[in-house]
């Protein structure tokens, strides 16, 4: 790490001033001549989670707005440096003054900490959504803090070193003077960004009474390179290293200068996005809001008009009301229109009861057979490499890099070159077949907690966030996963809660659902919610919803199925090829029997979560036991393969991070219908299938392909793998045969999405897989695709 020179002047609250360099002699005579303006005036009424248009807090749990302050409610032990980014505010490379001021006080007046400013967040390396991110511990691009303590000490503390993740060190310990400790005083932080010669800077610290107005002290840091003065600019409250202590509240926050650039297109809220769907004559939106006040933004209403050009506010046609509809659980609502014309574009609104629109897109119109179907296929996207509050990070292979913490390598959301590379293909429909996000990261676990339900909602708007554009002018099916209900794994059982356990004490394996049922729900609703009806509302056990349907969008007949809801617990008692139970359960069972006679003159997609048999090996060919994997139970496994044969339909799913083409066999390898499993968008968990050359019945040659029975019994044969670009036997050299499969370097993976083009005038679909970070007008496809499947007779 670069280390970096503080200079500190400290003055006594006296008026005895020490100045150790002339750099600090000429900065404690400079005027305070930039002149501020509000960030954003607080909101004034009861408490919310949502701090504002302007603010991101780390976590959503460990803050609230309350009374027109913005207020820091954790201070426990291991929740160092909880931080609030200004979105609209960043530091820029300009050579000119900037400034910024803040109200704080200490909420635990007993309590020890330090609170203040985190500066340069980001380094200017990070899209300003995942330089709002950072928090917790120190790293490479972290910035540095300009702080006060409890005990009234001024300070600038490294946040780079990420050696020491805790450490917060300051630099030069001597000439330290306290301005007294704090208790209840208010504080007005000012922090000054003012440039001196060859490209330098001096940062001072000001510390003043809020009450009195009286300057109590302050201390410079000089010769600051430009370079550590870009990036984002944040709030923190923190209790000492590795203790609980203090809480903090900061208000009245002020910016100023060129130096600090302004981003009002950066805001956020109170509508974070909203998704759509479209069949035959329904639309379904659901509008996700951001955790508002219990008294705001209770009923908001959908407005449409015709829009010949698909330019926002071009249109000359009145807006038709459609539905007043109230915030659900999960600060979501939901529309339905019915008698919906899906033969032109109409752009919509979401306005609330005083008339100001909040948000709004396109719905564009059902293209049926004019033109190709292009469907993009997502999975599986965490929202970083290692969870940001793990304090250090250790590689686990040679072959990984040191990836760092506030990093493009680390940090992932927002998917950029993902998401960049997948809208080159123009997609007219969007599948996010599961695992949105994950609940290890972006930081901790957090199951089972009252706030838990926070906790998921936080990692859902990193998600929507990151594709809010993407989805706002197209219709976008979701299927909610396991990692999704905040579970590694699941086996829903219809939603019955277990009555036998494994074990001495509830665990996954033991079937069901182990979050409340009120967060489980609340997934299903701002994910699922937006989806077309379910082909039979009947709620399963524990009044958990369900979403399995059938639609019609762009001359494709599909049908979506929830493939672990109705899922058999595991059972490890009995050798996995005769294990019985149910994978879809009798009512989904019916419901693709039934499909198979609706729209068969169309070409037919099941969408799903996952792979219907489990296609993975350990060393030399030799099959892997996966209880997750959908070829258990393989009597259900086997049901379902057959209806989706019937229908003469092709299944599209994700979820086992190894992207491949199979067909999955009933009694033969090739009888049954044809997978395609995209690749995961960004998971840490690796799977393999490698032939090694000895498989039977290969496809182009492809050593990784060829017929395979799995753990379960289960026939198929494997067309195309895109595996970790190290193999299992490298993997398990290198870990000791750890049982854990988690790598975290991106670059050793094979992740990225699919395109499924369904070719109505040629009667064929094209599959594509492609990586991530290859740009497509150039690039290649993962070896195996593209693959053509032609339309059944």
């Amino acid at each position: 790490m670069e280390r970096r020179s503080f200079i500190k002047l400290s003055a006594l609250a006296t008026g005895a001033i020490l100045f150790p360099t002339q750099a600090a002699r000429l900065a404690a005579n400079r005027a305070n001549d930039v002149e501020l303006t509000a960030v954003e005036s607080l909101y004034a009424g009861q408490s919310r989670p949502w701090l504002g248009l302007s603010f991101w807090g780390n976590r959503l749990q460990d803050w609230r707005l309350h009374n027109a302050r913005i207020e820091c409610i954790r201070g426990d032990k291991g929740f160092e440096v909880r931080t609030v980014s200004l979105l609209t505010r960043s530091l820029n490379a300009k050579h000119v003054p900037g400034r910024i001021q803040v109200k704080l006080g200490n909420l635990t007046p007993t309590k020890s900490g330090f609170a203040g400013l985190l500066i340069g967040a980001g380094a200017n390396k990070l899209d300003y959504r995942a330089s709002a991110m950072i928090h917790a511990a120190a790293g490479e691009n972290g910035g540095f803090m300009a702080v006060i303590n409890s005990d009234g000490e001024l300070s600038f503390r490294d946040f780079s070193d990420q050696q020491k993740p805790l450490s917060f060190e300051k630099v030069i310990r001597s000439n330290t003077v306290s301005i007294g400790k704090l208790h209840d005083r208010e504080i007005i932080l000012d922090c000054h960004f003012d440039p001196v010669s060859q490209d330098k800077f001096d940062v001072r610290l000001v510390a003043t009474d809020a009450k009195t107005n009286k300057e109590l002290g302050f201390i410079v840091r000089s010769a600051v390179n430009t370079n550590e003065l870009i990036g984002g600019l944040m709030l923190l409250s923190s209790p000492p290293s590795k203790q609980a202590g203090a809480r903090w509240y900061f208000k009245d926050i002020k910016t100023g200068g060129d130096k600090v650039a302004q981003h009002p297109q950066q805001q956020l809220g109170p509508v974070i996005g909203c998704m759509h769907s479209v069949n035959r004559k329904v639309l379904k939106l659901s509008c996700q809001f951001m955790p508002v006040a219990s008294e705001q933004f209770q009923q908001a209403k959908l407005q449409y008009r015709i829009s010949p050009t698909r330019v926002l506010g071009s249109s000359t046609e009145a807006w038709v009301d459609g539905q007043v509809q109230s915030m659900q659980d999960g600060y979501v609502m939901q529309f339905r229109l019915t008698q919906w014309n899906s033969l032109v574009d109409h752009e919509y609104r979401i306005v609330d009861e005083a008339g100001e629109t909040l948000y709004q897109g396109f719905v564009v119109k059902d293209p049926k057979v004019s033109k190709d179907l292009s469907i993009a296929l997502y999975s599986c996207l965490m929202a970083t490499s290692e969870a940001l509050d793990k304090t250090h990070y250790q590689k686990r292979l040679t072959q990984e890099r040191n990836i760092g913490r506030f990093t493009p390598e680390n940090i992932l959301v927002p998917y950029t070159q993902l998401s960049q590379n997948c809208e080159y293909h123009q997609p007219d429909l969007y599948v996010f077949c599961g695992d949105q996000f994950y609940e290890s990261t972006p930081t901790q676990v957090w199951r089972n907690k009252p706030d838990s339900h926070l906790d998921m909602l936080y990692r859902w708007y990193l998600w929507y966030w990151s594709f809010a554009k993407v989805i706002r002018d197209r219709p976008t099916i979701m299927i909610a996963d396991d990692h999704d209900v905040m579970q590694g794994n699941l086996w829903g059982v219809g939603g019955r809660d277990p009555v036998v356990l494994e074990g001495k004490t509830r665990t996954e394996e033991d079937g069901g659902y182990t979050q409340t049922k009120s967060l489980v729900n609340m997934v299903y609703r701002v994910q699922q919610g937006h989806n077309p009806d379910p082909y039979d509302p009947t709620p399963i056990d524990n009044d958990i919803s369900v979403s399995y349907c059938e639609f019609v969008y762009g001359g494709v007949s599909f049908a979506m199925v929830e493939d672990r809801k109705f899922k058999s617990r595991r059972n490890i008692n009995i050798n996995p090829i005769h294990t019985q139970g149910e994978l879809l359960g009798h009512r989904q069972e019916n419901f693709l029997r039934e499909w198979a006679d609706i729209d068969s003159d169309l070409p037919k997609v099941c969408l799903a979560s996952s792979m219907w048999g489990s296609p993975q090996t350990k060393s030399n060919v030799e099959p892997l036991l996966d209880y997750d994997a959908n070829g258990y139970p393989p009597d259900g496994r086997t049901r379902a393969i057959s209806l989706i044969k019937n229908a003469k339909a092709v299944v599209i799913c994700g979820d086992q991070h190894l992207a491949m083409m199979a067909t999955q066999g009933i009694n033969d390898y090739e009888d049954g219908p044809l997978f395609f499993a995209g690749p995961a968008g960004a998971a840490f968990w690796q799977r393999w299938f490698e032939g090694l050359n000895k498989l039977p019945n290969q496809f182009n040659n492809d050593p990784n392909t060829g017929n395979f029975i799995d753990t379960f019994g289960n026939k198929m044969r494997v067309l195309a793998v895109a595996n970790p670009k190290i193999t299992y036997d490298e993997f398990k050299s290198q870990t000791n045969g750890s049982w854990s499969n988690f790598m975290a370097d991106p670059a050793l993976k094979s992740e990225g999405y699919g395109i499924v083009k369904v070719k109505h005038s040629q009667q064929k679909m094209i599959f594509e897989c492609w990586e991530g970070s290859v740009d497509p007008a150039h690039g290649q496809q993962f070896a195996g695709w593209p693959y053509t499947h032609r339309f059944p007779r």
